[in-house]
C-alpha cells in the first residue's frame, strides 16, 4: 500500500471527524464525557490551523491526522489520531515525525496535553521523546502536559 502525508483540505473533514470518533470513543466511559478531540471544530481547524493527514493513496482514505495550532505564540499538537484498525502500525509515529519537521522550521519546541487517564497515550508520548512538564485540571479534565525540544529552525513563515 502507498501512504502519503499531506496538508488537510476541507473535503477531509468528515473522514477526520470519523477517525476522531472511533479513536476516542473508548475513553468516554473512562472520562465520564467525550474527550475534546470528539467535539473539536475540524472545519475551523482546517481553515485556521495546520492539519496534516496520512492517506492511503490507492483507496483515497485517511488513516490518521494531526492538528497543529499556535497558542500564545507557541506551537501545540492539539490533536493526533489514527484509525483504530490501523493503530500500532507506525502511522502515528510517521505523523509525529512529519509534524516535527514542519514545526522545526519555526520553533525550537512544541507542546501537547492529554488526560491523565489516557495511560497508553502518555507512554506513547514518552517513547516519542516528550518530557512531562506539568499536571493540572482544566475544564473538568486532569491533564498531563508535555514538551519536546526540536533541533532545527529556519527563517520561513508559519502556516
Amino acid at each position: 500500500m502507498d501512504f502519503k502525508i499531506r496538508k488537510g483540505i476541507t473535503n477531509d473533514r468528515s473522514q477526520i471527524e470519523n477517525i476522531a470518533y472511533r479513536a476516542y470513543k473508548k475513553y468516554i466511559d473512562l472520562l465520564g464525557k467525550k474527550p475534546r478531540p470528539m467535539t473539536a471544530n475540524f472545519s475551523k481547524h482546517l481553515k485556521d490551523d495546520c492539519v496534516f493527514v496520512i492517506e492511503d493513496v490507492q483507496k483515497r482514505q485517511l488513516v490518521g491526522y494531526a492538528v497543529v495550532i499556535i497558542k500564545e505564540n507557541k506551537y501545540w499538537l492539539e490533536n493526533i489520531a489514527v484509525e483504530p484498525a490501523k493503530s500500532k502500525q507506525g502511522f502515528g509515529t510517521q505523523l509525529i515525525s512529519y509534524v516535527e519537521d514542519y514545526i522545526s522550521k519555526f520553533a525550537l519546541e512544541y507542546q501537547l496535553y492529554t488526560s491523565v487517564k489516557m495511560y497508553e497515550n502518555i507512554e506513547w508520548y514518552k517513547r516519542n521523546g516528550f518530557r512531562e512538564s506539568k499536571r493540572m485540571e482544566v475544564e473538568g479534565f486532569e491533564r498531563v502536559y508535555f514538551i519536546k525540544k526540536l533541533k532545527n529552525l529556519s527563517e520561513e513563515t508559519s502556516c
